[in-house]
């Protein structure tokens, strides 16, 4: 077996293990819910098919919907990351970046570009899931503040094992 796709496997089971054994557990203040499962599906290399993307984002999706008690949410939600993904890639990466195989990541990237793009994805990603898990208006507030701070403390994480985990390729 090729070594990235065994990288690859070690990557999805243990970010899901640790999403679904830790961070599902964390419920700060009733507002702050860590969900950096999706850091699966942005750390995909730039030249992963699409098919593959949502391939695996459904996977990774339905892999924590079965252990959360979810019916769909993480699912639905990671599959249309996994779908719009393209489209922060090609606007954020150049061609040739694009088309080496670059796997985002401040050490491949940089912060500066790094950031925004984990922003982005990652706000969108809770916006929506905190959305369908509402799915009401009663609650706007709190759940714009949710969204929020959930955002927040799931890209700070992120930053930390990307820091901690990857380094610049030799």
């Amino acid at each position: 077996m090729n070594k990235d796709i065994i990288v690859g496997f070690i990557h999805f089971f243990v970010i899901a293990a640790f999403q679904v054994f830790i961070l599902d557990g964390v419920h700060l203040l009733g507002y702050i819910n860590p969900l950096i499962y999706l850091w699966f599906i942005l750390m995909l290399p730039t030249n992963t098919p699409k098919w593959a993307v949502l391939l695996l984002s459904f996977s990774m999706g339905f892999v924590v919907d079965i252990f959360a008690g979810y019916i769909g949410f993480h699912c639905a939600v990671l599959t249309f990351i996994g779908f719009i993904r393209p489209l922060f890639i090609n606007i954020f990466f150049s061609g040739k970046e694009i088309e080496s195989n670059l796997r985002p990541s401040i050490a491949e990237m940089g912060l500066s570009t790094f950031l925004p793009y984990l922003a982005f994805l990652v706000f969108i990603h809770h916006f929506l899931y905190f959305s369908f898990e509402i799915f009401s208006f009663s609650e706007f507030f709190k759940t714009l503040l949710r969204i929020f701070l959930s955002s927040i403390t799931t890209i700070l994480l992120i930053l930390l094992f990307d820091f901690l985990f990857f380094r610049k390729r030799k």
